[in-house]
């Protein structure tokens, strides 16, 4: 009897986080610390019970007398409804004592003859174990059940590759299709007619897992196999697939073939063992490869960039399968192969260790970015920059001592990222760095200068100028300032003709100062959405001709722009 028999009661609509008045649970044993895990909705809970009434405490039923556990699925209306209630909060291992109130039991009339009408019960339930099960559409085409429980915490997405294996089985058992530790890639289709059902699953497994889909028709062969089946699956490894490329453009690409161990990858200025295992076209071994542990300082430009960006992406004991699109990131003389003539190098690599800096890493990066700047590895010297930024983006803690050297080699790293984002054509970032040093050094003449450079190249000509006169105030031999100046004020000079020119025109083909005005702000209006950097030069046009709009006849207003210099 037990919990079978369920009410008339509605159908248990899952978990909930405090029981409701009429349910009380006391906890006898509790389960062992290691267990979390609770049963879900539809999942086969196998468990061991006593019941009792609360009036006398005689016993009604014990599953134990039988010496036979008592399976049910939870939630679907199988029990009464405070044995949904109760046992959806229980853990593996767990026993708790139950008193339901007739409500959550058998209700007005009870269960003749051994429990009368209006009864409250007491149940002593431990909780065994439990088959985990999932309707996977919500349309009972394909009900999921774990065998096995997998590890870790990522599943797999669309798109993502994995090993597995997939078996097909009929409605009698036997064997329709079998695919034992393959390859496969979600949502390429490769299992035909059972690939939606095979996706579905997969992504909500993790590594090392093990499930049985219970499938219609509908999710296997259809017609041709009108009684449905099972599917058998099995999660061996699931491939992370990254771009670790500088760029992100996806030309080093690294794909996990083997989990490491722990949680961290190596930092700059770690010292890495990479054992590089194979180097090939994506077929052919590359010439005169070989096979070799490589001992570096990650970060610091010894190797290769395809080898720089991936180790620190991988953890100690990983394997990757490196693929570069970009085959002058992939050189490495120290592996016995150069410039390779392939479009494609994949390497196959495993990280056996690493072990933390000892140096201060600050001015260390710095050295190295420098370092790397001079040889014209711009991004991988940029990245340099912003790791030591990143490390010093708190310090207030700092001692006195400690927190001006922190400021003074802040103030450097932003310097030499204006450098790095100059040469890289990033302006608007070159004036970021630059700005973040004149905040507090108004008079730094690198940051002045390399602001006037980004503003230049940005055809902002009048904060190039401002930019440079400051210089020479500071500095007045500075020659490269004076260059500069000499070139924006000419720029400058060709955009305000432009703009004179244009408002001349407009002039004289109007008939009124007033309507010369406002074809001058539609006019700039459109320009200034075409050339955003040219916003100050048409301002000057749209205040020039708001002057020249108080001329009482065109010819008076001609005049007038004659002897005004608008936007000069």
């Amino acid at each position: 009897m037990g919990g079978e028999n369920m009410s008339e009661d509605e159908d248990y609509d899952g978990p909930e986080t405090e029981l409701p008045e009429g349910v009380t649970k006391e906890i006898i044993s509790e389960a062992a610390e290691s267990e979390w895990r609770k049963p879900r909705r539809g999942d086969d809970v196998s468990v061991h019970y006593v019941g009792t009434l609360a009036s006398d405490g005689s016993q009604f039923d014990s599953s134990r007398d039988r010496g036979q556990p008592f399976v049910f699925a939870l939630g679907k209306g199988n029990v009464i409804k405070g044995w949904d209630l109760g046992v959806a909060g229980m853990k593996k291992g767990e026993i708790a004592k139950f008193t339901l109130a007739p409500e959550f039991a058998y209700g007005e009339s009870g269960s003749p003859p051994k429990i009368p009408e209006k009864a409250t019960l007491v149940f002593e339930i431990e909780l065994l174990s439990w088959m985990s099960k999932d309707d996977l559409f919500g349309d009972e085409g394909v009900v999921k059940a774990e065998i096995k429980a997998g590890s870790g915490w990522k599943a797999p997405k669309e798109g993502e590759e994995i090993r597995c294996s997939v078996t097909a089985k009929a409605a009698d058992g036997s064997i329709i299709e079998e695919k034992s530790d393959v390859e496969y890639s979600l949502g390429s289709g490769t299992f035909g007619p059972l690939s939606k059902a095979v996706d579905k699953a997969f992504k909500s497994m993790k590594r090392g897992s093990e499930v049985s889909l219970t499938c219609t028709k509908d999710y296997m062969y259809g017609d041709e196999r009108p009684d449905g089946g099972s599917i058998d699956l099995t999660l061996h490894e699931l491939y992370e697939v990254k771009d670790v490329s500088l760029s992100k453009d996806k030309s080093i690409m690294k794909k996990q073939v083997k989990e490491g161990e722990g949680h961290e990858s190596p930092k700059d200025s770690n010292k890495v063992k990479l054992l590089v295992v194979a180097a090939t076209d994506g077929t052919v071994t590359l010439p005169g490869f070989t096979s070799k542990t490589l001992e570096f300082t990650a970060g610091s430009g010894e190797a290769c960039d395809a080898l720089e960006c991936s180790v620190l992406e991988m953890k100690k004991g990983e394997r990757a399968i490196v693929t570069c699109t970009r085959p002058a990131s992939c050189v490495e003389t120290q592996l016995g192969f150069s410039a390779p003539a392939s479009e494609k190098v994949v390497l196959t690599v495993e990280l056996v260790d690493f072990e933390k800096g000892k140096v201060e890493f600050g001015l260390a990066r710095k050295d190295v970015g420098s370092a790397l700047f001079k040889q014209g590895r711009t991004e991988l010297a940029l990245e340099r920059y912003k790791k030591v930024m990143d490390v010093l983006s708190y310090i207030d803690n700092f001692k006195d001592d400690a927190k001006a050297k922190a400021k003074a080699l802040k103030k450097v790293c932003e310097l030499n990222k204006a450098a790095c984002h100059l040469k890289l054509k990033q302006l608007q970032d070159a004036k970021k760095a630059c700005n973040n040093v004149l905040k507090d050094d108004r008079q730094n003449v690198k940051a002045l200068f390399r602001r006037a450079q980004a503003a230049f190249g940005l055809y902002e000509f009048s904060e190039c100028s401002e930019d440079l006169r400051h210089v020479l105030v500071i500095e007045p031999e500075n020659r490269e300032a004076k260059v500069l100046l000499k070139q924006a004020q000419a720029e400058q000079k060709k955009e305000d003709q432009k703009v004179k020119g244009m408002f001349a025109k407009m002039c004289k083909g109007l008939s009124s100062p007033a309507t010369a005005k406002k074809a001058a702000e539609t006019e700039t209006s459109e320009l200034a959405e075409e050339k955003p950097d040219q916003k100050a030069a048409l301002g000057e046009l749209l205040a020039c001709a708001k002057e020249v709009a108080e001329t009482e006849t065109i010819e008076s207003a001609e005049e007038k722009l004659e002897k005004k210099d608008c936007g000069a």
